[in-house]
């Protein structure tokens, strides 16, 4: 029983010394991990990519370099983050400004290359009146449309509706505002009466995007061209 209590004595001894030479080697690849990564960014400038998985494998190499009697190499091959600023452009929208000062505004810092193709986007989103003044950074790549929510502080949402064999105007305003597509079923259901379209809307399941004009969603789910 003794020789048990010994046995498991020791076994736990060597254990402890286990758990605490790891930890002690975790810690050491840790602090080495750091300050490699502040060299580099020191040498490079700038911010870098360099995880502590590739420490490991950094260390890993300058072992196997060590014993087969190389130099082991002071630093790794890094990735360097370049700076998004020189891909923005930077323009200004003042209070008061028309859809006109706005589309040349973009024209002339070519983030847009047709005045009309603007306004009619501009339009058939509804938000030829949501421009909000002051200054915007924009990716020199971006779509005209993701500038245009930009600039007018909107974001893309898609409603998705099921409309009934025989169903109206007044049925669908109903739905389209209980999901938040639109703000009045009301002025849904008068805007479909002005149109003559008050029963002519096609069965179905529609995803309708937003933001968008309301004659636009009358549109889709009429089949009709106003």
């Amino acid at each position: 029983m003794k020789f048990f209590t010994n046995l498991t004595d020791f076994l736990l001894k060597i254990i402890s010394v286990v758990v605490l030479l790891s930890i002690i080697i975790g810690l050491a690849l840790v602090i080495r991990w750091k300050i490699d990564t502040l060299y580099m960014e020191n040498i490079a400038g700038d911010e870098i990519e360099f995880t502590l998985l590739d420490e490991i494998e950094k260390t890993k190499l300058d072992i196997e370099l060590y014993l087969n009697g190389d130099e082991p190499k002071s630093t790794p091959q890094i990735e360097i983050i370049k700076d998004k600023e020189e891909d923005l452009v930077s323009i200004t929208i003042p209070e008061g400004a028309s859809i006109d000062d706005i589309a040349n505004e973009l024209l002339n810092k070519k983030l847009m290359t047709s005045i009309p193709d603007f306004k009619a986007l501009v339009d058939s989103m509804g938000l030829t009146d949501k421009f909000i003044c002051g200054t915007y950074q924009i990716p020199k790549d971006n779509k005209i449309k993701n500038t245009i929510l930009t600039i007018t502080n909107s974001t893309i949402k898609n409603y998705e509706i099921t409309i009934s064999e025989g169903a109206a105007a007044d049925a669908v305003g109903a739905k389209l505002e209980k999901i938040g597509a639109i703000q009045s079923a009301k002025a849904f259901e008068e805007q479909c009466k002005d149109l003559n379209c008050f029963y002519k809307f096609k069965p179905g399941t529609y995803t309708i995007e937003t933001p968008s004009k309301v004659i636009k969603i009358i549109e889709m789910l009429t089949g009709e061209n106003f």
